[in-house]
């Protein structure tokens, strides 16, 4: 009888404490750590107590009240900045085999300790976002077969998700390391509807940003906005706060319309990606497989931000190389919104 007495105490006791506390991790163990108040659960008071009672002469719920009530709710959420960056020599071919010691990252002009860095080795995270609007009805079928072999190209341990995008995002495939199961997936796309291309980077961009490890977005796309509600600049901020540079194909109308193609620059720079140019419908599988090697050279460097004594909106920033044989060039995101 005392130890079944003792077993109910902690169980009672447990059931009073443990709903209080809530551990919360990011996908990036390093990144943060929360415990927050998860506030009562089904069965209990607004202090977390069972309703249930055990009969006269047992252990009441009650005599724990003011254990929950002291419980200590503590808080700690540790922000890291991710840059992910790509290394050229200058001939443009991408520089692999480099070491952390040789990157330096300046927060507008200070030099940040690396806390987190990914060489051009290991996996990413590639969301292969397909424009599939009424007019890339013509295009599809060589669209197809490119990102057929865009997935070929990408290594073992890359996972990959596929979507198509018109006014509204479908995930046609979600990530995977099974590349057989996203090219598979590619025989569904439809060309119909209008382009919501910013709003679509925008919620790929945020199914990404818990993911570990470098992540990208490749993005293809034959004509300006003309459904989002978000515009350029909500769409490239919300990229960069998740660390996620966008490769963005222009091809066909985008190509001819100046301030389209101006947009997509704008917006893969930003990020610290890159703009490419499909002239022609065949010249999509080219681009593709020049993409999948920039993706197969890039880096991830990530910091903890500096505390600002005064709220700062922007931070400018600028990845360094040194101790290569020859000078090389880095393409990487330009900067981050502050706090």
């Amino acid at each position: 009888m005392k130890n079944l007495s003792y077993a109910l105490l902690v169980l009672l006791g447990w059931g009073v404490l443990q709903p209080q506390c809530h551990l919360v991790f990011s996908a990036r163990p390093e990144l943060s750590v929360k415990i927050a108040n998860r506030g009562p659960l089904k069965g209990q008071d607004s202090l977390g107590r069972s309703r249930f009672g055990l009969g006269s002469g047992d252990l009441q719920p009650a005599k724990f009240s003011l254990l929950a009530q002291d419980i200590p709710v503590f808080k700690s959420d540790v922000r890291l900045v991710e840059v992910f960056a790509t290394v050229f020599d200058h001939g443009g071919h991408p520089v692999d085999g480099l070491h952390r010691e040789q990157f330096e990252v300046r927060d507008d002009g200070a030099a940040q300790p690396i806390q987190v860095f990914e060489s051009s080795e290991t996996p990413l995270s590639c969301a292969l976002l397909l424009d599939t609007t009424g007019s890339m009805a013509d295009a599809i079928p060589a669209l197809r077969n490119a990102a057929r072999g865009f997935i070929g190209q990408l290594r073992p341990k890359d996972t990959v998700a596929v979507y198509a995008f018109t006014e509204h995002v479908e995930e046609l495939a979600e990530f995977t390391e099974d590349k057989a199961l996203a090219r598979r997936a590619l025989a569904r796309l439809r060309a119909a509807g209008r382009t919501a291309l910013f709003d679509a980077i925008s919620q790929v961009a945020l199914n990404l940003e818990r993911r570990p490890g470098k992540k990208v977005i490749v993005v293809l796309t034959d004509g300006g906005d003309n459904a989002s509600t978000l515009n350029r600049q909500s769409a490239a901020n919300r990229a960069r706060k998740a660390g996620v540079p966008v490769f963005a194909v222009a091809q066909g109308e985008a190509l001819k319309d100046a301030a389209a193609a101006k947009l997509l620059h704008e917006l893969a720079e930003a990020t610290g990606g890159h703009l490419y140019k499909a002239e022609r419908d065949k010249d999509i599988e080219k681009v593709f497989s020049a993409i999948a090697d920039d993706l197969q050279s890039g880096y991830l460097l990530a910091f903890h931000p500096p505390t600002d004594e005064k709220p700062t909106p922007w931070h400018e920033l600028q990845v360094l190389v040194k101790d290569t044989p020859k000078p090389v060039n880095v393409r990487a995101r330009t900067g981050y919104p502050g706090q």
